[in-house]
């Protein structure tokens, strides 16, 4: 009797008191991993700004002081993104003198953001007011330098926090997007049910206990004494940090309901069928970890041999077929988890690889280019007067569009070159294997195709053209996920750059010929 009723009650002392520690550490583990692919994709988008500023700032129009000219560019990167309200330039006197949202000559001269610039410093701001629009927003901004070396003065990026709300929320993973964006003094920027925009009031604050939690997440009590679970990342800029908080009692919510059936089920088992019980072990024993040594096997080998497996012999009949049932459930499981790894990394418009998978599969294989010696080149390619094409012919159309484009670049790359829909009508190439010569070569042999094959779309026959922009990996040895994120920064200017010359043409990357 003592060896049926220790192991059932160490099985339950175990559960109640170790497995809420477990629950908890898994919980903090899922946090970390959500926050890392987080700050992954919100340190890609700021690189992005940054990148852009920069770009916009050393406008030839810009340095010179040509408003029409830098209002038409402006404006053209403005219709591009839709996260932006507003683009402005400010003359070095303080005064805005071309701002895309309409609203001139306004004194800006006070701001952070202008006296950085003035010493020659890039800047990230939030926590303040727009004076035009009356909303919190956040900027990015870059100083102007003329001709002649002198300050010009400041090309900043408005965006409000409402955008980067809507931003935030689509590009972060997990359930209910549940990460928090706020800056180095906790006050939140996304999302904006914490933030009073419409009111233009200053954010509300996340508590200092779960900036303090850190990357591995920890277990605290908020404000308000409810028991939480919390982790939190640093952004290289501005001092903004990324977090996640959930109630310890979601988490635990699982936890607690098996807790009483273990309880309810271990006291059943003592009272009513420990003679039974006592009977049966003696004759399972063998078959019964002859199935748990099957059960290992499967989890060790993550479901990869689960239809070829076959039932012992000599088990009994209902052994028999709980192990057959066990195997063909774990063959769906396996399928199952085939297709959902298929789809995380699959654009479902036009099958290419999607952007998440750039930032994991298309890093290894750059890495293991570098290494093995060869070079590996970035085309960044946007679909010239995309939106005109949604406006006047319906989205219906425009996904025929970018069906086409991403047809046409399957079919022009080779096997070993990586193409991503990186994001609405962009698409990222990487050349694996191949240098900047060659990656002007086939840009604009895809370039020429794209305008030689028109899509038929809408009941007709649409011209596409694209605009693409080429840079090659610079640093051959400490390739990141840093320098993959330089990498398209560069390819993305040099796309930029290209729509800025009249579209339907191909860039390369100024830092690229510099070096060649």
């Amino acid at each position: 009797m003592l060896l049926v009723l220790l192991p059932l009650v160490l099985a339950a002392g175990f559960f109640f008191f170790f497995q809420r520690g477990q629950v908890i550490k898994a919980e903090l583990e899922g946090l970390s991993e959500l926050l890392a692919k987080d700050r992954s994709v919100v340190r890609s988008w700021i690189s992005e700004r940054f990148a852009d500023t920069y770009y916009l700032a050393r406008l030839e129009s810009t340095r010179t002081g040509d408003f029409a000219a830098m209002s038409r560019h402006f404006a053209i990167y403005k219709q591009t993104h839709d996260s932006i309200s507003a683009v402005v330039y400010v003359t070095p006197d303080g005064y805005t003198a071309v701002d895309s949202s309409g609203a001139p000559n306004v004194y800006v001269g006070d701001r952070e953001y202008f006296r950085e610039a003035k010493i020659g410093r890039e800047s990230l701001i939030s926590g303040i007011v727009g004076r035009t629009s009356g909303k919190p927003i956040c900027l990015f901004a870059s100083p102007v330098t003329r001709p002649n070396g002198t300050f010009g003065g400041v090309v900043f990026l408005s965006v409000q926090l409402e955008a980067l709300d809507a931003w935030l929320r689509e590009a972060t993973f997990g359930p209910g997007n549940g990460v928090v964006l706020c800056d180095g003094e906790g006050n939140i920027l996304a999302p904006s049910a914490a933030v009073a925009a419409d009111a233009g009031e200053l954010p509300a604050k996340v508590g200092p206990q779960a900036l303090l939690a850190g990357e591995d997440g920890a277990l605290f009590r908020d404000a308000a004494g409810r028991e939480m679970l919390g982790a939190s990342v640093a952004l290289p800029w501005g001092g903004w940090r990324l977090v996640r908080e959930e109630p310890a009692a979601s988490a635990l919510a699982g936890y607690r309901r098996q807790a009483m059936w273990v309880a309810l089920g271990t006291l059943a088992t003592i009272v009513l069928i420990s003679p039974l019980v006592l009977r049966l072990c003696r004759g399972l024993e063998e078959p019964l970890e002859t199935l748990s040594r099957y059960a290992r096997e499967l989890r060790s080998t993550g479901y990869e041999e689960t239809c070829s497996l076959k039932a012992p012999g000599e088990l009994p009949r209902e052994l028999g077929e709980l192990f057959e049932a066990f195997s063909g459930m774990a063959c769906e499981v396996r399928a199952h988890i085939t297709a959902i790894e298929r789809l995380s990394v699959q654009d479902a418009l036009t099958g290419l690889y999607n952007r998440r998978f750039l930032f994991s599969g298309g890093l290894k294989l750059v890495m293991a280019a570098l290494r093995a010696g060869q070079h590996c080149t970035c085309l960044m390619l946007d679909v010239d007067h995309f939106k005109r094409v949604n406006d006047t012919f319906g989205h219906q159309a425009g996904d025929q569009v970018l069906a086409h484009v991403s047809h046409l670049l399957a079919v022009a790359v080779r096997k070993s070159d990586l193409v991503v829909r990186y994001g609405g009508e962009e698409f990222v190439v990487l050349l694996i294997g191949a240098g900047l010569a060659e990656g002007l070569e086939l840009a604009e042999r895809i370039r020429r195709g794209m305008a030689e094959q028109p899509c038929p779309a809408a009941g007709r026959t649409l011209a596409v053209t694209v605009s693409v922009g080429v840079a090659e990996v610079h640093n051959q040895k400490d390739f990141d996920e840093a320098a993959l994120d330089d990498l398209l920064a560069r390819a993305d200017a040099a796309m930029y750059a290209a729509k800025a010359a009249g579209r339907n043409r191909v860039v390369a990357d100024q830092s690229d010929i510099l070096m060649a």
